[in-house]
């Protein structure tokens, strides 16, 4: 797709067009299954000082954490045990926590037949290398914004070009590389948006997450214009035309700001529960959301119902 024909669908195509357009390519493409992952944030500890995210190494009101394997492996068995093919093993940016300890669950997980994936920011080559090797598949690392000189002030000095090396060596590994963006950063524009498209058809991404950005009270960014509900549904259209294979999540940033169940009319076609213990979830917050208390077994139940209820089944 060229840079024209996404400023058209972005700009001056009918919303209900375009997300009609993407269904029909979603419905014909990955059929009407919604996948269900479970989400485990095992560990808020951060060593980067992002701009936008509540885990931010200079967030003096976290309270971090970082859980055991026993705890783990724990909370995995039991979202396998009531149905989860597929879990999501997501933490902060930190060598705090221990590579080995990490290629031990992935590998205690992985032999149960349970589909891990891994979103714990960028690595050492050696160590994407050592946890594939251990039975992880698929490997989450959004780029997040296109423009260099824009990344670079959002994440305090770190470099767009590391974070696509990280893309291109997660790739040759033979992993599912997952990629995407934020959209409403501060100061963006409709170039930006357009950039952040076409990198995602470049890096011809397996998994592509669009999340809207919020303002976080405890980031230099609070108080700033939270990202427009109806650009992101866009993107995720566009997205869904462009990688038309691709798995899409419904990113939970987008339901905070408007009918969570529209975005799987524009696409979308996986959905990520989170599992994290209670204690625990309420200091994994990247942007303020609404509380929920954890119930492993009735939220996948739940989840289900609302997939039903959508006309469509479930995975």
């Amino acid at each position: 797709m060229q840079r024209e024909e996404i400023r058209e669908l972005l700009t001056a195509t009918e919303l209900d067009v375009l997300l009609s357009r993407a269904d029909q390519v979603r419905r014909s493409c990955v059929g009407d299954v919604i996948h269900i992952r479970a989400l485990l944030e095992f560990s808020n500890q951060c060593f980067r000082n992002c701009k936008y995210c509540g885990l931010n190494l200079g967030n003096e009101n976290l309270k971090r954490y970082s859980m055991s394997y026993d705890d783990i492996i724990t909370v995995a068995k039991t979202a396998f045990e009531v149905g989860y093919k597929t879990i999501v093993l997501q933490s902060g940016e930190s060598h705090d926590f221990d590579i080995c300890i990490l290629r031990d669950i992935v590998r205690e997980i992985s032999s149960w037949g349970m589909i891990v994936t891994l979103s714990c920011g960028e690595l050492r080559d050696s160590e994407y290398a050592l946890l594939k090797s251990s039975g992880a598949s698929k490997y989450l690392l959004k780029h997040e914004c296109a423009n260099a000189d824009m990344y670079a002030h959002l994440h305090d000095g770190y470099l767009l070009e590391d974070r696509l090396k990280s893309a291109r060596v997660i790739k040759g590994l033979g992993y599912e590389y997952g990629g995407g963006f934020l959209v409403g950063l501060p100061d963006e524009v409709i170039e930006l948006v357009i950039d952040n498209l076409l990198l995602i058809q470049k890096l011809a991404c397996d998994m592509v997450g669009v999340g809207t950005f919020i303002a976080h009270p405890d980031t230099i960014l609070k108080g700033e214009k939270s990202g427009d509900y109806e650009l992101t549904l866009r993107c995720i259209a566009i997205v869904r035309l462009m990688l038309p294979y691709s798995n899409i999540p419904a990113t939970t940033s987008l339901s905070i700001l408007g009918d969570s169940d529209r975005i799987f009319s524009a696409g979308a076609n996986v959905v990520m529960v989170k599992v994290t213990p209670q204690a625990e979830r309420e200091c994994y917050e990247i942007y303020p959301s609404n509380a929920h208390t954890t119930d492993i077994e009735k939220d996948r139940v739940n989840m289900q119902f609302k997939i039903n209820k959508l006309g469509r089944q479930s995975s």
